[in-house]
């Protein structure tokens, strides 16, 4: 009889110790993130910018923009770091600013630059990763040739500056910002991480070109601001560009 009840109770605890061996594990913290960055216009009621459609200034002219690009760096919450570099080709990849495996319940604020780490940016572009947006064959045009460092943000368009009613667009415009000097923090708050699935948190941003062209303290005319390269005679407008851009960065 004390035979039968060792046996009995060496089964249940076998029993009870497979059971608890198949139970899944809880989902972990480490999933992906998403962070896009949607470019708005809202002056003329419009809200999401298509690259070529046409949008109406304040002056009454017509302008469409042909190409926004620029880089983010050094992305963090103090100590926590969550991505070197990513780049934004809203052409070629939509809104997309990158994807990457994290914990964004470590991230409900978020830092770094708009444009390129200074030591990043001095550094060899062949000798970063196949797969960074920093390594030469991934930049594109956005590496300077001629001038050393990587071209931060890129802005380009056209614009009808007679407002007659006609959208005759004869006059581009073209902002391409770069060096140490242009580089801009980011500094986010109280971040929403909206839920997409078990597995995958989403951080929505946006461009307002809205504000970036007319900035109540220094609004952008672009029949008489058209063109910067960064280059010497040209500092007035790029400080603008870029502060402009600054501050028209942000999450939705």
């Amino acid at each position: 009889m004390l035979k039968k009840i060792i046996f009995l109770f060496s089964f249940s605890m076998l029993f009870v110790a497979c059971k608890k061996k198949v139970e899944p594990d809880p989902v972990p913290a480490d999933n992906y993130v998403k962070v896009t960055v949607q470019p708005t216009y809202l002056y003329d009621g419009s809200q999401n910018v298509l690259l070529d459609s046409l949008y109406t200034t304040p002056e009454g002219y017509k302008v469409k923009f042909t190409d926004i690009k620029f880089f983010v760096t050094k992305l963090n919450n103090g100590n926590l770091n969550l991505l070197e570099a990513a780049s934004l080709d809203f052409r070629e990849t939509g809104n997309l600013l990158f994807r990457t495996i994290a914990d964004y319940t470590k991230y409900p604020i978020l830092e770094g630059y708009i444009g390129v780490d200074s030591v990043l940016n001095h550094s060899d572009p062949s000798a970063f990763p196949n797969e960074s947006p920093l390594n030469i064959s991934n930049t594109g045009p956005m590496h300077w040739g001629w001038n050393p460092g990587y071209i931060f943000l890129n802005l380009e368009g056209k614009v009808d500056t007679i407002p007659d009613g006609i959208a005759n667009l004869d006059h581009s415009f073209s902002f391409h910002i770069g060096t140490d000097l242009y580089r801009r923090d980011i500094y986010f708050t109280n971040l929403n991480w909206q839920y997409v699935s078990a597995t995958e948190r989403l951080l929505a941003l946006k461009l307002d070109l809205w504000k970036f062209l007319h900035n109540p303290i220094s609004p952008i005319d672009l029949k008489t601001e058209f063109l910067t390269h960064t280059a010497s005679g040209q500092q007035a407008l790029t400080e603008k560009v870029t502060s402009n851009f600054q501050q028209s960065f942000m999450p939705y």
